[in-house]
């Protein structure tokens, strides 16, 4: 969720007077802690726990239940706080405040102020720097789509850089959708929006995609999905696929339990469907993934796409 949220937590704490310090821990260790048999992104959080434990005051790891007002996270980062702390030998303040939207509108707001409070903040201090983060937030979300397209993907969530003004118009369109790790960290998907770009390629996300427009793609499913992330990707999967971009890219996780599931729902809605006559590229990445293998067939998937608007198809 960092790839989401960072903007919002960094002014937060930054207003209440802390400095915010960024793990880059894989490059500055140059490989991932194993500390336990579990997917790739609880690999990486773990990781760099482990490289910002001697270096901060606290980490920020939030028990986050649920970022809907309906639906649940996958289980796993209900127990990320505890992972992190037999991680790093409990010798390093864990800011773990519970986040469950199911408990109502103003419930991100009495959670901030439960960590404001226990940074030493007054509740007026927690509440001004509550509202400002969620101004700076709002700023990040417009800007978001030129951001992706025109600063180094390393770069995205550096705040004090601005969003430069639009360049050339590329001829492909092209939807990425996954996990927000999948999609942003260089560590898991080898900097694959500076490799898309450098092939022709736009990238569009489903970042800010409403509620109304994925809840209208799976309205008509047979069961209810109740993951928040599983609900997301299938939504925009069904919506990018309808039309509006030249190809859509699904970025999953290997030994991701949720993604396994999602593939192979989408292969069978498809079949059902009788197919899409928008491309689709399914990558699948883990520790060992190489950038030459995303090169290849991404160059391929380009080629697909190319030929298919020289055809009109």
């Amino acid at each position: 969720m960092f790839y989401r949220y960072f903007p919002f937590w960094q002014t937060f704490f930054e207003r209440l007077g802390w400095r915010v310090l960024v793990s880059d821990g894989v490059r500055q260790k140059g490989k991932i802690v194993y500390f336990e048999d579990s997917c790739l992104p609880m690999k990486l959080l773990v990781t760099h726990a482990v490289f910002l434990k001697d270096k901060v005051d606290h980490l920020f790891v939030p028990r986050l239940v649920s970022v809907h007002r309906t639906y649940i996270m996958c289980p796993k980062f209900r127990g990320a706080p505890d992972i992190v702390r037999l991680a790093t030998g409990g010798n390093i303040s864990i800011i773990d405040e519970t986040i469950d939207l199911r408990k109502g509108e103003r419930s991100l707001f009495r959670s901030f102020l439960k960590i404001g409070e226990r940074l030493g903040a007054s509740r007026q201090e927690s509440k001004k720097a509550f509202q400002e983060a969620g101004k700076s937030f709002s700023k990040f979300q417009k800007d978001w789509t030129d951001r992706i397209n025109r600063i180094p993907q390393g770069q995205l969530f550096e705040l004090n850089i601005p969003t430069p003004p639009a360049g050339r118009k590329v001829p492909l369109r092209v939807a990425f959708i996954g996990h927000p790790y999948n999609l942003f960290d260089t560590d898991i998907n080898k900097d694959l929006f500076t490799l898309t770009k450098s092939l022709g390629m736009e990238v569009i996300t489903s970042d800010f995609l409403s509620e109304k427009e994925i809840d209208q793609q799976i309205s008509d499913l047979s069961k209810e999905i109740y993951w928040s992330s599983g609900r997301e990707i299938v939504g925009a999967l069904f919506h990018f696929l309808s039309g509006g971009v030249d190809g859509v890219v699904f970025l999953t996780s290997f030994k991701c339990g949720i993604d396994a599931l999602l593939q192979e729902f989408i292969k069978r809605r498809l079949k059902v469907r009788g197919g899409s006559s928008i491309p689709l590229l399914i990558l699948s990445f883990d520790e060992h993934t190489g950038r030459e293998g995303l090169t290849t067939r991404l160059e391929a998937f380009r080629d697909v796409m190319e030929q298919r608007k020289a055809e009109n198809i």
